[in-house]
């Protein structure tokens, strides 16, 4: 029961912040462009309803000789379909910019989906305590998110999340380690090692776990959270000595809905970059395929390229069948410009060539 009324209140809340956002208006604009825009005035979502119900009578009232106004919710300088229902709400909160993250978009559908088999049951169904605790943390990020608060270490839209200085270590044998900067002070120079400090929200002891860690690239996006290059490569002592005197400070950064920029050439599909690295590439590297794509993860990125050779993933916009939102494909330039339309102003950057060796590199990259 809790887990059934919470999916229930998930709509219940939209609708709240509907109501909100609107300020006491919502304008209808037809697509075609046969009828100038209508405003309603609404107070309550019984008004949003009886509103949407007018537009509707308004598109059967013309004559058949003329072609039939289709109504559209005004959100900013976007037009939407919008009937007031779920579905309707989650396409308004996403194009009003109050819920965020691709990964995400797949997870409120399936929500909706169970929201509806609550509204309109064909039988009898049980869950766990684990599952409906669950819920419940969904349902408390959805309404902090509406409201403008991401939720710190939340599953659906979190917080921004805090990066530290990371010293990363590896020699030609294929031996690979990471450890907070200040273990640098508790060792002695190791034969054959090679020493690089980043700024990444990974390393020993931190909730949150990257899987490819390991296949850092200063010049590509291949760890899942966003990490910057400061230094290396070069000894331990070399890397304490830089360390004591530049004394770099940890940040935070938001690693959802970033935008990447990802090349093909001659067949090969090449891992994402940041649009700030690939402004700055030589002629020679800018040939081929670009495409500009918004994600959370990098990895989510390549799946999505990778897969639009087959049917089924969008070219443009949202992709229903990955957590990618498509901008642009084409060439370097017009990718650059795409990526610029989504985050501002680019500014060129290059990075040094370094990388693990390739043993380490990202394994989706071929």
């Amino acid at each position: 029961m809790v887990d059934d009324r919470a999916l229930l209140v998930m709509e219940q809340a939209l609708r709240e912040r509907f109501v909100q956002w609107c300020a006491g208006a919502v304008t209808f604009e037809d697509a075609n462009g046969c009828e100038p825009p209508v405003t309603e005035d609404v107070r309550t979502y019984d008004d949003v309803f009886a509103a949407v119900k007018k537009m509707g009578r308004r598109s059967r009232r013309r004559p058949r000789q003329q072609p039939s106004p289709q109504w559209r919710l005004k959100v900013g300088i976007t037009l939407i379909d919008f009937n007031g229902m779920l579905a309707g709400l989650r396409t308004w909160a996403r194009a009003a910019g109050l819920l965020r993250g691709q990964r995400t978009r797949g997870i409120e559908h399936a929500m909706s989906k169970l929201r509806d088999a609550v509204a309109d049951p064909t039988g009898y169904h049980r869950t766990t305590p684990v599952e409906t605790a669950r819920t419940l943390h969904d349902l408390a990020e959805l309404i902090n998110q509406l409201w403008g608060h991401p939720t710190p270490g939340g599953r659906l839209y979190p917080a921004p999340v805090e990066r530290g200085i990371v010293v990363m270590a590896w020699n030609d044998e294929g031996s690979v380690h990471m450890a907070q900067a200040d273990a640098l002070r508790d060792d002695t120079d190791a034969d054959g090692y090679h020493y690089i400090l980043i700024r990444s929200a990974s390393g020993p002891g931190s909730r949150y776990e990257d899987a490819y860690w390991a296949a850092f690239d200063a010049r590509f996006e291949t760890t899942q959270f966003p990490t910057d290059y400061l230094w290396g490569p070069r000894s331990r002592s070399d890397a304490l000595a830089w360390l004591d005197a530049e004394q770099p400070k940890g940040d935070t950064v938001d690693y959802v809905d970033r935008v990447f920029m990802l090349r093909e050439h001659d067949g090969q599909v090449y891992p994402p970059m940041h649009p700030e690295v690939a402004a700055d590439l030589t002629e020679e590297h800018q040939r081929g395929t670009w495409r500009t794509v918004r994600a959370d993860f990098p990895e989510h990125v390549f799946a999505h390229v990778r897969g639009l050779s087959s049917p089924g993933h969008a070219r443009t916009g949202d992709c229903r069948n990955c957590a990618a939102h498509h901008l642009e494909s084409g060439s370097h330039e017009q990718a650059l410009r795409a990526a610029e339309d989504a985050i501002g102003v680019v500014t060129p950057r290059r990075p040094p060539a370094v990388r693990i060796p390739d043993s380490f590199l990202w394994p989706h990259r071929f």
